[in-house]
């Protein structure tokens, strides 16, 4: 049985794998209903930005509990080193995030967290429009906890056999880091 790895506190490490993606999956659970979705995140300051329209099953999910995770996976590796048997060993990283979200329906607040979500991805960011407030939402989560992950197999690692080296780094982050 493998030894559990103690996650050091690095949020500077955590916060770089989160902003490498624009993309991840929302986990969140109602009762014993669980539900997942692959969304796009905008990251600031602590809290993870995520649109929506202004009905549906995710904002229902978080109405109903407001706990909720968030993972962004990057795989670098070739999926060919996966084949005929070899081990399973890649290049990737990760990071969970935890918290509690919100649903912003207030039309000044809605504009204000638009503005960080589109500031996320341009920097010419435009002012949303009447339609846009009307129609879409803003889920934030505030962050309490994150978790990152990354295995990297060091120069001469034989995948076949699994001999050689596999540097894993294990990272947390804490909002008072």
């Amino acid at each position: 049985m493998a030894k559990p790895i103690k996650p050091i506190p690095n949020n500077g490490e955590c916060e770089r794998i989160i902003k490498s993606s624009y993309t991840g999956m929302l986990a969140m659970c109602n009762h014993e209903e669980p539900y997942a979705v692959p969304i796009n995140h905008a990251y600031f300051e602590g809290k993870l930005y995520f649109h929506c329209g202004t009905v549906g099953r995710k904002l229902d999910m978080i109405r109903a509990n407001s706990r909720v995770c968030y993972v962004v996976k990057q795989y670098y590796g070739d999926p060919k080193h996966h084949e005929e048997g070899v081990r399973c060993h890649g290049d990737w990283e990760s990071v969970i995030a935890y918290g509690n979200a919100r649903i912003i329906d207030d039309p000044d607040e809605l504009r204000k967290a638009f503005s960080t979500f589109m500031n996320y991805y341009s920097p010419t960011y435009f002012e949303p429009g009447e339609d846009s407030i009307r129609t879409t939402r803003i889920i934030v989560v505030d962050v309490e906890s994150m978790t990152a992950r990354r295995e990297i197999p060091r120069e001469g690692f034989n995948r076949k056999t699994g001999e050689g080296k596999v540097d894993i780094d294990y990272w947390s982050w804490s909002p008072e880091s």
